[in-house]
């Protein structure tokens, strides 16, 4: 990973600094707003039509790739989540990221949809399930490459219940304890989008 990226140590002050960021920010701003109002109107999984409406949104505005939401919505009814997700059942994620049988046209692989799944499940139960992106990613590498605040892997971010416990320590760690899940969500992510651009790369 590149070493010219300057980290800043995450305290409160800045966790807000960049919740502000997000909430001046319209698009972000609105778009949140609009999924707490769908997801609060339609907070179960046992209708097709409910479903497809929380898929498509989530899709949209996550930019999540999902190539077929029908398909993903009927797999979300027969996976009967509602007991799990409010558990706060890790499975769940790769119950719902898997075993959709939608493909990859070049190697006839099922595609992981593992981003969608946290973010689903996450507007459902935002305390037991944080947001898994490329930017949240990159932002928890480089603080586990200067600080060390955890013991993982790259590889293990994409296994949920691994990935949920880094969040927990990065927490800890840093003594973030006064923020909610939501809002580390948040600083992880346009943090993270700030300093690890799109044509970043790690090395």
């Amino acid at each position: 990973m590149k070493s010219n990226i300057l980290l800043d140590h995450p305290t409160e002050k800045l966790v807000k600094q960049y919740i502000d960021k997000f909430e001046l920010d319209e698009r972000y701003k609105y778009g949140d707003s609009a999924i707490i109002k769908l997801f609060t109107a339609f907070p179960y999984n046992t209708s097709l039509e409910d479903i497809i409406l929380k898929v498509s949104v989530v899709n949209e505005l996550y930019s999540t790739s999902i190539y077929s939401v029908f398909r993903v919505a009927q797999h979300i009814l027969k996976c009967d989540i509602d007991e799990n997700i409010k558990a706060g059942n890790p499975k769940t994620v790769h119950q719902i990221a898997t075993g959709h049988n939608i493909r990859t046209k070049k190697h006839n692989t099922e595609i992981n949809f593992y981003s969608f799944a946290t973010k689903y499940c996450n507007w459902h139960n935002q305390t037991d399930y944080s947001i898994y992106d490329s930017f949240v990613e990159k932002t928890l590498m480089a603080y586990k490459k200067r600080d060390g605040f955890s013991e993982f892997k790259k590889k293990d971010l994409k296994d949920f219940e691994k990935f949920h416990q880094v969040i927990l320590d990065f927490v800890d760690y840093y003594s973030l304890n006064g923020n909610n899940a939501k809002d580390i969500d948040k600083f992880l992510w346009i943090y993270g989008k700030e300093k690890f651009p799109p044509s970043y790369k790690d090395s």
